[in-house]
Formats: C-alpha cells, sequence, structure tokens
C-alpha cells in the first residue's frame, strides 16, 4: 500500500466533506448572492477534491479516467464562482451586471461541455497515460488548446478577485479590512498550486490544488464566522458608513466596539484611542447601549438625537446593537428660536424661563421680567411694507440680545411683543436694563433702501423676590399691566409693575 498516496487522498475525503459542511452551514446563517456563490465555490471544490481522492486511489485506467471525468463536473466551476462571490462581495447594495454573472458561467460549461466530449476531438487532452507509483496507476496526459484556455480563464479570474478586493481595502473601514486580508490570502492561496500544476515547474506526483482550494474556502469561512461578513454585509455600503455625517457604532451583544464610523469616533471617541474591541463606556463614554430611542445628547456645541437598533440572529436572539447618532443642531434650534429674530421662540421662552424660576424659588432669590412692545408697529408695515417689517424686527432682535446678559433670557412672544426674564434682577435693575434698551432702540436708524426708519417700543418691567407663591405666569402678567400704562403714559417710556 501506498501510504503518501492514501494518506492525501484521505486527507481530500475529509475535506471535502468539509467544504459541504462549510456551504451548508453559510447559507444556514443567511441567504443572499454573497452567500450562494460562497456555497457553491465549496460544493465545486468538494466535487474536486472528493473526485481527484477517488482518481489517485484506483488502479484500473478506466475508473481513473470516469473519476478524472468526476472531478470536471466541479472544477471548471470553482474559479467562477469565487470570483462571483468576491465580485457580489465588493458590490453589496449595487447592481451587478447580468453580464458578469452569464460569461464566467458560460466559458465554466463550455469548459465542462468540451472536457467530457474530450475523446471525440482531444482539444483538451491531446493524450492519455498512466504511469506506475509503487503499485498504483497515475493519469499523465498531453494538453490540448482548451487546456490552456482554461489555464488562462482560472488565472484571469483569480487575479481579477484579488484587484477586486486590494481596490476594496482602500476604501473600507479597519474592522472589514481584517477581513478583506483573509478574502485576499484566500483568493492567493491556489495560484502558486496551480502554476506549478499547470507548467509542471516542479514535478509532482499528485496535484496539490484542491488542498489548496480547501484552504481557500476555510479562509473565506473564518471570516464569516470571525467577523460577520454574511451578517453585516459591509462591502458596498462601507463607503457610505465612511463618508456619512451620521456617527454610527456597531456593538457586541458585551457592548465592544466592532465598528464606529469616523463621525462616532470624531464625536464620543477619545482622541488617539482606537475603540474597536473596547468596552463602549470606556472609549465612547456618552453612548449608552440602552439608550431610548430619540434620546438627546449634547456635546461641545452640538445635539445629537441616538437611535438603537437591536441586530437579531437567525434565531431572533440579541446578536448586536446599532446605534445611529443623528446632527439635530439646526432642528433643535429651529424648534427653540423664532426664526426671524433668532431670539427664544414663545414656547421655549416659558420653558427656560420657568425652569430659572424654580432655580431662584430654592434659594429665595429675585428674578425680574421686561416685557416690551413696539410703538406704532403696524404702521411701519402700512407705509414701508412687510419686508420693512421684518427687518425692524430682526434689528430689535439684535439691540436686545447686544443689550442683556448672558444669563438673560430673551423672547419674541409674539409679533412685535418681547419678553426678556433676568434671573438675579430686582425691579430697579430690570427697570436700568429696560430703559438702556429704551434709549438704543429710540437711537436706532434702520435702512431699508432709500428709507431710513426710526422707531421706539415700551417697556414694562416687574420684579419680586421670587417665593413658593410666585410663578412665571404671575410676573409675566405683571410686567404686561405695567407695559398697558406705559402706552397711556404715551409710549417710548418705562414703567414698574407696582
Amino acid at each position: 500500500m501506498n501510504w503518501p498516496i492514501w494518506s492525501y487522498a484521505f486527507f481530500l475525503f475529509i475535506g471535502s466533506i468539509a467544504m459541504v459542511v462549510l456551504g451548508v452551514l453559510s447559507i444556514q446563517r443567511r441567504r443572499n448572492r454573497i452567500v450562494v456563490f460562497f456555497a457553491l465555490t465549496c460544493f465545486s471544490s468538494s466535487i474536486y477534491a472528493f473526485g481527484y481522492a477517488m482518481e489517485i486511489t484506483r488502479v484500473v485506467p478506466e475508473l481513473i479516467k470516469f473519476w478524472s471525468k468526476f472531478e470536471y463536473t466541479g472544477m471548471p466551476f470553482i474559479s467562477a464562482f469565487l470570483f462571483l462571490f468576491v465580485l457580489h462581495f465588493v458590490k453589496s447594495g449595487r447592481r451587478v451586471s447580468i453580464f458578469y454573472i452569464i460569461a464566467p458561467l458560460l466559458i465554466s460549461f463550455t469548459i465542462l461541455m468540451i472536457r467530457q466530449t474530450n475523446p471525440l476531438h482531444g482539444l483538451y487532452y491531446s493524450s492519455f497515460s498512466f504511469e506506475n507509483h509503487a503499485g498504483y496507476m497515475l493519469m499523465t496526459f498531453g494538453k490540448g488548446p482548451w487546456y490552456w484556455i482554461f489555464a488562462g480563464f482560472n488565472i484571469l479570474a483569480i487575479l481579477s478577485s484579488s484587484v477586486l478586493i486590494v481596490v476594496y481595502l482602500f476604501h473600507s473601514s479597519r474592522l472589514f479590512r481584517k477581513q478583506g486580508g483573509l478574502l485576499l490570502l484566500g483568493t492567493f492561496v491556489p495560484i502558486v498550486p496551480y502554476i506549478i500544476h499547470v507548467t509542471g515547474i516542479f514535478h509532482l506526483a499528485v496535484d496539490i490544488i484542491p488542498a489548496a482550494m480547501m484552504f481557500s474556502t476555510t479562509l473565506f469561512f473564518v471570516a464569516v464566522i470571525r467577523y460577520r461578513l454574511f451578517y453585516f454585509i459591509p462591502a458596498g455600503r462601507d463607503w457610505m458608513v465612511e463618508t456619512m455625517t451620521d456617527a454610527l457604532v456597531v456593538l457586541t451583544r458585551q457592548k465592544l466596539v466592532v465598528d464606529a464610523n469616523p463621525s462616532a469616533q470624531r464625536v464620543f471617541g477619545s482622541e488617539g484611542v482606537d475603540p474597536i474591541g473596547r468596552v463602549v463606556s470606556e472609549v465612547m463614554p456618552l453612548l449608552d447601549p440602552e439608550l431610548e430611542p430619540g434620546k438627546r445628547i449634547k456635546t461641545d456645541n452640538k445635539v445629537w438625537e441616538v437611535n438603537r437598533t437591536v441586530l437579531p440572529s437567525r434565531r431572533g436572539s440579541l446578536e448586536g446593537v446599532l446605534l445611529v447618532a443623528h446632527d439635530v443642531t439646526d432642528l433643535e434650534r429651529l424648534a427653540r428660536e423664532d426664526m426671524l429674530t433668532g431670539l427664544l421662540n414663545r414656547h421655549s421662552w416659558n420653558d427656560a424661563a420657568d425652569t430659572e424660576l424654580s432655580r431662584l424659588t430654592r434659594h429665595s432669590r429675585y428674578g425680574s421680567v421686561i416685557y416690551l412692545d413696539l410703538d406704532y408697529f403696524k404702521k411701519v408695515n402700512d407705509t414701508y411694507g412687510h419686508a420693512a417689517g421684518d427687518a425692524v424686527l430682526k434689528e430689535l432682535g439684535q439691540i436686545l440680545k447686544a443689550g442683556v446678559r448672558r444669563p438673560d433670557l430673551v423672547g419674541r412672544y409674539g409679533g412685535e411683543e418681547f419678553v426678556i426674564f433676568l434671573p438675579e434682577s430686582d425691579t430697579q435693575g430690570a427697570a436700568e436694563v429696560a430703559e438702556r434698551l429704551r434709549a438704543d432702540l429710540e437711537a436706532a436708524v434702520i435702512e431699508i433702501g432709500e428709507e431710513k426708519i426710526k422707531i421706539t417700543g415700551s417697556f414694562g418691567v416687574a420684579g419680586s423676590l421670587v417665593t413658593m407663591g410666585l410663578n412665571l405666569e404671575t410676573l409675566v402678567n405683571q410686567a404686561d399691566k405695567a407695559l398697558y400704562e406705559a402706552k397711556h403714559a404715551g409710549r417710548n417710556t418705562v414703567s414698574f409693575y407696582s
């Protein structure tokens, strides 16, 4: 018994079974074109390995020829399926032209037909002979023109797959570069054995290509299991994820960071710290995997709305978590601010002032409200038009913002009415602010084309030591009454609530 031959054959037997198992497992995990072509690569490689194992353990020439033909029911399709597997991986999310699917499969089928009908024309094998190796018959053959065509097709398909992966590596995130590296290694592994086999540079008694394909498919499957290659389907979408302004973080169920795009690392990460493989609370402390959907987070001068999506496994259990943070700074501003003046709108002013009033109540401090109404504003609209009226309101907004302290809250209450909440300020202090603002408004000149518009305002002031019995509505009503008195006093003046 030729132990080396039998040992190699046994290795191929086991490998052929393993490749079938890999193909079946991958399909069970997820069904899409990437998986289908990977599984077909496994199945065709398994046929090749099994057929060759049977061939080298036969001693009858006719049986050797039979198993050689059997090998070719799988072998012509290996490089085609491998190319289509890689192509669909790097093009994931984008349509693959039907030409790129049909062309390699048509070539493979043509080679299969020519090989199986070789006795009629000798275009694939020009001759057959058998050599005795320690009691075992090994087939040798002359190479016909279609043998070389098949060799060229195999090399072209494998090299094309390698080029596609190299291009993909330049545009992928760190996590998916590891996947791409395994794919690249897997496509390169069969090249050297194939060139040795085709050219005969080294005379080997057996064909080592089936063993090389077993190693390649194993590498591909490691990418599937270790890096969830088919689950996340990254390739075609990876470039979009890398360049999107939304912050995207993928976590495992153990809350480890599997991937984080540049936006996420820039906004939530620590400078110079690679988050991949780390616990999210250590490297991105602002992000909580248990966040309620729509939760908003503030970072420096930005507001982010974070949405959480559970990534389930095929069995429905938790596989991981996808966190996507969207920049809602502008939306937040639009929801808070009056679009024309840039001041707080009525709703936001009420909320902010009420919060501040609660703080003052706890510490028994003073708080005041200034209520302002423009004098004869309707006449501005009627005389100069609504565009001029808008310009006046914008200018007033600038005057008010420039004339108050940073903690003071300025809002447009409606139409030409404005309110200011002054924390830590009594009636006297608020009156001084109101008088200064009145003078600034009176001195302002708003130019609309060739027209110069001057306008004044009436101010009502109310202030008090904030106690449990005082609320914001009361203060605003008191300031409104003071404003009413200012109008009756001839306008362009400041009145106090008493």
